[in-house]
């Protein structure tokens, strides 16, 4: 028998999903394209916006054993042995967009 958490595929698909849409949503609302265009940077590619999002699985064992009787939807039930971070999102979004010099930008 392992000793190490199996993260659930379809769980985890459905988390990176769901994080890369809020981070995309975030990006959209704060309106980036106009702060360059009010310094006159616009017309330039000045702006590259890298993010990762992580999951550290070893941080998902709760120290309360309420909480550990309760299953985990992300996790199997199987004991946990140090399990390395899982990268969720990792993007970067240039502002204008390099291809289409659109100034809402897009993923490079």
């Amino acid at each position: 028998m392992s000793s190490q958490q199996v993260i659930d595929p379809q769980v985890l698909q459905q988390l990176q999903q769901e994080i890369q849409q809020k981070m995309n949503e975030s990006l959209e609302n704060a309106d980036l394209h106009s702060v360059l265009e009010k310094y006159g940077l616009l017309e330039y590619r000045v702006l590259r916006i890298h993010w990762q999002c992580n999951l550290d699985p070893n941080q998902l064992k709760s120290d309360d054993a309420v909480d550990e009787q309760q299953p985990n939807t992300l996790l199997s039930g199987t004991p946990t042995a140090s399990i390395p971070e899982i990268v969720l999102v990792k993007k970067a979004l240039c502002i204008p967009c390099p291809s289409t010099g659109s100034p809402l930008g897009c993923y490079c």
